[in-house]
């Protein structure tokens, strides 16, 4: 069964908790210089979690992919969500999502990078920028990457000692009332992490 969270606002005003009033932006050089102070102090998505990430993007490179490079943490009840898993006998073991909690008290910068086709990358302050006119941002967006093309934000990923299990939430959106989120168990085989259970957490 999945679990469905109906919104009355934007998901995405909602996510990045985006206010688009004027004095917000009245000083964008002020406000993109405390965005690079902030970006400074925050840590690096590494290598392992980046394989994850690399997985799942290159599941939708039929259509542009917009990423935003800042992890956002995941506002979902693993714990809740795990119990309808288990019931299909697809359950997200307590030391995945104990790691998955952890590192998604804290966000940390997507170093962007190359390989995936149809993949764009948009700094958090660059997304700001765009959205700032709610009734304006979703058209500006797919004016400058295309009619079909969907943003993307992820969380940290939690993974088990072993590194065999890791847990990913994503939330993607292609306008103001057509976005959703969802949790994704990824399994190694062969070197290669496959989805081995995805939940909806959210739609709008």
């Amino acid at each position: 069964m999945k679990t469905f969270i109906f919104l009355a606002l934007p998901f995405w005003a909602l996510i990045f908790q985006v206010r688009p009033t004027k004095h917000l932006f009245a000083r964008g050089e002020e406000v993109a210089a405390d965005s690079a102070a902030q970006q400074n102090k925050l840590c690096t998505v590494q290598r392992e979690e980046m394989e994850v990430f690399a997985s799942y993007l290159k599941e939708g490179i039929a259509s542009p992919q917009v990423l935003v490079t800042k992890t956002v943490p995941a506002h979902a009840d693993v714990d809740a969500l795990n119990l309808q898993l288990a019931a299909q006998g697809r359950g997200i073991p307590p030391d995945v999502r104990a790691d998955f909690k952890e590192k998604n008290k804290s966000s940390c910068l997507i170093k962007p990078s190359a390989g995936i086709p149809n993949l764009h990358f948009v700094s958090k302050h660059e997304h700001d920028l765009m959205f700032r006119k709610a009734s304006t941002g979703w058209s500006d967006f797919h004016k400058k990457y295309g009619k079909e093309a969907e943003i993307l934000l992820l969380s940290r990923v939690g993974f088990n000692p072993e590194k065999s299990l890791a847990l990913l939430h994503v939330s993607s959106g292609m306008g103001s009332m057509a976005g959703s989120g969802a949790l994704y168990l990824f399994e190694r085989k062969n070197g290669e992490w496959v989805i081995k259970a995805r939940i909806q957490t959210w739609i709008t």
